[in-house]
């Protein structure tokens, strides 16, 4: 595999950014970030994506879902996304108005093993109706065993809970056994 060069990648995010954004939606667009994810970064986005949300009239229990759901996909992002040989992780997400709600698209590099992984967990959990999603959660959240990366497995069961509807995603091949992982998720009115 060749190795991936930071100006490739930023390249690449920014492709898909604007393919998951289209021309047509580009005044909806409440913050939009293409780059390095840390602590700071993260913290800087919670933080612009509250003021966003809030200044485009979304109500007080609208913006407690919309954060929960950012920091599960920062999460997400941070425990399983692709680590560079610099030790940067880097990510691309997306924050919109949409007149069905708040739609949040996060992206991050994956490497093949964890892309099969994903599409069977997100299969599994699109796979299940608004009530089984509340019994696996609780299960999941009583037997709280914590994988290596530190997750318990909640956080895509969080996601489809509080969205209401199905988590949806795709993979774009990027590099001999290496995708760019995207998730868009709705939050609705």
């Amino acid at each position: 595999m060749n190795p991936i060069t930071q100006p490739q990648l930023l390249r690449e995010l920014q492709l898909a950014f604007k393919q998951q954004v289209g021309v047509d939606q580009e005044g909806n667009i409440l913050l939009g970030y293409s780059g390095e994810l840390n602590g700071n970064v993260t913290d800087s986005l919670l933080l612009l994506t509250e003021s966003a949300v809030s200044g485009a009239g979304a109500s007080r229990k609208q913006m407690h879902r919309i954060g929960s759901v950012l920091i599960e996909c920062l999460q997400n992002v941070s425990r399983h996304g692709w680590i560079d040989d610099t030790g940067k992780l880097d990510l691309h997400l997306t924050v919109e108005l949409t007149p069905l709600g708040f739609q949040i698209q996060c992206g991050n590099l994956v490497d093949l093993e964890m892309a099969a992984e994903l599409r069977s967990r997100l299969s599994e959990v699109n796979g299940l109706t608004h009530e089984e999603l509340r019994v696996r959660y609780v299960d999941v959240l009583c037997q709280s065993e914590f994988s290596q990366k530190g997750g318990a497995g909640l956080g895509l069961l969080s996601m489809a809970k509080k969205t209401n509807g199905p988590l949806d995603y795709h993979f774009k091949e990027f590099q001999e056994e290496m995708f760019l992982f995207t998730l868009a998720v709705m939050v609705k009115n």
